[in-house]
């Protein structure tokens, strides 16, 4: 359990990790806080199998994660974000469907989505029990409605596998961080998932500072960096396909990795276009700089992108409270 500053639902996913019917499990929780509020939670439980560590200096999210590879002494494992929950049956009947699969390179479960008062929003649709990677990675990469919501809670890897493929992937602000280390993992062997939804993923809703992004170019950067990764995965898939079902499978995941990428580059110049709008109305050249990019990147623009744009044409009085109010707007409908 990777966390930071952040006590809110601590004790909820402790006490579903130590609540686990499998007998012979670790938990160890990484903490980058530069208070001891989370420690003095964990040390409260007093459990044999509980192990806290305090990073001075911080580690940073994803050192975080690569860190767990080499310090964890488990065959396998599970990464639990501090807000998620397993249920307790989580581990057992992964562990259970992997010694029925013993190539399986990941193992996962379905998720139930809930908000932040832990009521139920929907569970994923069911998957296959087992999906080859080229069935895996299409999953991966189709819409979030169409398919399971990819989280790094919820899924089951060997830790000595990811680290002999460097880890995880270090982009800024731990974009795509889920899906490239899935994906990775998944051209190894089967993907074995669970019929019973067996954890659940915390949604946070949507709010206006959600929507700003201050570093545009930084994410477009990660994004572009992601998608050369995929592809070079998806090549590998493509070279060890055993069956045309899988090559034509391997062949939509590329089709839909490009939209996903192209939908997050897209969704970044909308959050830069809204931060310089809300921080100071906008600068004339920076916003026509932005504009330009959805041409230079070929990216559609959406109908709530086109919006935007028409504001920051208006007079600079009008731009702020305008965004701000279509942004009151959508939180509302998302939530």
């Amino acid at each position: 359990m990777p966390t930071y500053m952040r006590t809110t639902y601590l004790r909820e996913a402790l006490d579903s990790a130590l609540a686990q019917t499998y007998p012979n499990i670790e938990i160890l929780v990484s903490d980058d806080s530069d208070n001891d509020d989370i420690g003095a939670i964990v040390r409260s439980y007093a459990a044999p199998n509980l192990h806290y560590r305090r990073n001075v200096p911080a580690l940073g999210f994803v050192p975080k994660l690569d860190d767990f590879l080499d310090v964890a002494r488990g065959g396998w494992m599970v990464i639990l974000c501090d807000d998620d929950v397993l249920e307790p049956d989580f581990v057992a009947r992964l562990i259970a469907n992997s010694r029925n699969h013993p190539d399986a390179s990941l193992l996962r479960s379905r998720n139930t989505w809930i908000d932040i008062e832990g009521k139920v929003i929907q569970t994923d649709p069911a998957s296959p029990h087992v999906s080859t990677p080229g069935r895996f990675l299409l999953d991966l990469y189709l819409p979030q409605a169409e398919t399971f919501r990819v989280n790094l809670s919820g899924f089951m890897f060997q830790p000595h596998a990811l680290k002999a493929l460097g880890g995880f992937t270090p982009l800024y602000a731990a974009r795509h961080l889920d899906r490239l280390a899935w994906a990775d993992l998944a051209i190894l062997g089967p993907v074995i998932c669970d019929e019973q939804a067996l954890c659940r993923i915390r949604l946070h809703g949507s709010s206006v500072s959600s929507v700003l992004e201050r570093d545009y170019e930084a994410a477009i950067e990660a994004t572009q960096i992601a998608r050369r990764k995929i592809m070079g995965i998806l090549d590998r898939a493509e070279a060890k396909a055993g069956s045309e079902q899988e090559r034509q499978e391997i062949a939509q995941a590329r089709q839909m990795a490009v939209r996903y990428c192209q939908e997050h580059m897209s969704r970044a110049l909308r959050q830069g276009l809204v931060t310089k709008v809300m921080n100071s109305g906008g600068d004339p050249e920076e916003l026509v700089k932005l504009r330009e990019q959805w041409a230079k990147h070929g990216l559609p623009l959406t109908s709530l992108t086109r919006l935007v744009l028409a504001i920051t044409r208006l007079p600079l009085f009008l731009r702020k409270p305008l965004v701000s109010a279509m942004l009151r707007v959508r939180s509302a409908q998302l939530h």
